[in-house]
């Protein structure tokens, strides 16, 4: 299990929390929510999203499938964060 900078294993409340987001973000992402040319024509997985210890913020973890074009990919995300950031708000209660 990965540790924190602080040295400490995450709580289970962030890695719940961690995981509902990332199923919200992964949803998002495949059901063609974000409109950016870069985002529609790949397949972008999210095998892991990281929770802070107040659930604040959130480091989301993206691959496109096949690893190809991650530099476009994380440039159009990138564009859409304010977007992406409220569906996630949306989505997770």
């Amino acid at each position: 299990m990965a540790k924190s900078p602080a040295g400490k294993a995450p709580s289970q409340r962030q890695l719940r929390v961690g995981e509902l987001v990332r199923h919200a973000l992964a949803e998002i992402l495949q059901r063609g929510g974000v409109h950016d040319p870069a985002l529609e024509a790949t397949v972008v997985t999210v095998p892991e999203v990281r929770m802070t210890p107040d659930l604040r913020l959130a480091t989301a973890y993206v691959m496109p499938l096949g690893g190809k074009g991650s530099d476009e990919v994380l440039v159009a995300l990138e564009r859409n964060k304010k977007y992406l950031r409220g569906e996630v708000a949306h989505r997770v209660k």
